[in-house]
């Protein structure tokens, strides 16, 4: 603002004083070509008195003073008639009487004066020269006016510029210190901690990126409490177990064979299962690290399933669960065919596990352009619609009490998702309480 002041300031001026300039040139031209018939018989009383009349009166219009300047300098008529017959010697009256017009201003005693000449030309020949000068404080006087409103203008511009600057300052700041403080809070460990901004403007979108992380560390950071207790649950309970039975053996000196052995039976029983809960552990950490490469080969689908069936099957026969497949045609794609085997021996042997006797577990292989389906859909117990987001986290029992009864580390959903990804495909469950499940595996054909 200030520099726009600066040259609004500067341009005015130049072009009120040029403006001025001009005109006191046209007009001093007037003047002259009015007196020009006259000078050559200047001397003459009479003449004199008559250009004398033009000179004063034109002077008197434009509020101007007016000399006529002869080839000598010496002044023949003044319009104020103080300078009659002194000689003035002036840049403009020197360069008019060459035969050039000039014009310039000049400060006198605080005040503005432009001085402006012009030569009197008669029949080609230069016989004199009209000076005028004319105060052009009102020039100044009106710049300074004009100034004074615009500084006020600017003024009242800054200080409202300043008003809202300090207004949306408070308006940004607030936000931005209510997440900086949050963001402190989350570090402590405080991971169910929201901001409250409302708004739709960028600090609010960014409140509600804010809000929506920190809902998922707390789901995750409570996900990781519960796993911890889970995993500490699984390894503690053979841990346990063959302590009672070590115990028993070292409380008595001696114990028949067939008792040493049963117990034996039991830690080695525990020991396996053990082995089988670190063992899918450290499964899912070589997953989690990249470690785990497919082993690729072209492989029959219909045969993958029918080999998992033929495995699963005595276990579904004796709780009288019809299993069966259902294939349109036979499908062969790239696979890694033993971790398929895995995945596909936890989904569909959980299906045959979580249905009651005398139900059914049914498995459909289908296909369209790019990929093929495999269904596997039983009449089980169902599981509840807040559990299905969580299903396949690591050691995530639905219901904790049934996954004790039927045994398991509850890795096997989360292994099978791994292994699903791994081939880039999906996994996706829906499930209906008291109807069943349907578990959807798609995998890429190429």
């Amino acid at each position: 603002m200030l520099l726009t002041t600066f040259f609004v300031k500067d341009s005015l001026v130049k072009t009120n004083v040029a403006e001025a300039q001009n005109n006191l040139i046209t007009f001093n031209s007037v003047v002259t070509n009015q007196v020009a018939p006259f000078i050559t018989n200047i001397e003459n009383e009479y003449t004199l008195k008559y250009v004398e009349d033009i000179v004063k009166q034109n002077s008197l219009e434009y509020s101007a003073r007016t000399l006529l300047v002869g080839l000598d300098g010496r002044v023949l008529v003044d319009s104020f008639d103080t300078l009659g017959d002194k000689t003035i010697d002036t840049l403009e009256t020197r360069l008019a009487l060459s035969g050039n017009r000039s014009t310039n201003i000049y400060v006198h005693d605080g005040d503005y004066l432009i001085y402006a000449a012009v030569p009197i030309i008669d029949r080609d020949n230069v016989v004199g020269a009209t000076f005028m000068s004319v105060e052009a404080n009102t020039i100044f006087e009106e710049i300074d006016r004009f100034m004074e409103k615009l500084f006020i203008i600017f003024s009242a511009a800054i200080l409202i510029s300043i008003f809202i600057s300090v207004f949306f300052a408070d308006i940004i700041s607030k936000p931005v210190e209510k997440l900086t403080d949050s963001v402190k809070i989350i570090t402590q460990g405080k991971y169910d901690t929201k901001v409250e901004i409302l708004g739709s403007d960028e600090i609010g979108e960014l409140s509600k990126a804010f809000n929506i992380m920190t809902t998922k560390l707390y789901q995750v950071e409570e996900r990781r409490k519960k796993f911890v207790s889970n995993v500490s649950h699984e390894l503690r309970t053979p841990m346990t177990s063959m302590k009672i039975v070590s115990d028993t053996l070292l409380s008595s000196p001696s114990w028949d064979e067939k008792v040493y052995r049963e117990f034996m039976s039991d830690i080695n029983t525990e020991i396996d299962r053990l082995n089988k809960i670190i063992d899918s552990l450290l499964y899912l950490v070589r997953v989690e690290k990249d470690e785990l490469e497919l082993d690729y080969s072209m492989t029959y689908v219909n045969y993958l399933l029918e080999w998992v069936i033929k495995t699963l099957t005595p276990i579904a026969l004796k709780k009288n669960i019809d299993l069966s497949l259902t294939s349109s045609n036979k499908i062969q794609i790239q696979l890694d065919q033993e971790k398929m085997q895995q995945c596909l021996l936890n989904i569909i042997g959980n299906a045959v596990k979580y249905t009651p006797d005398d139900g059914r577990v049914s498995v459909e292989l289908d296909e369209n352009k790019d990929h093929i389906l495999i269904k596997v859909i039983d009449t089980g117990i169902g599981i509840p619609e807040k559990d299905l987001p969580f299903i396949f986290d690591r050691f995530y029992r639905v219901d904790e009490a049934r996954a004790r009864k039927t045994g398991g580390t509850g890795l096997g959903l989360a292994i099978a998702q791994q292994i699903v990804q791994l081939h880039q495909g999906t996994i996706s469950v829906t499930s209906e309480l008291g109807v069943g499940t349907q578990v959807v595996i798609t995998l890429p054909k190429k």
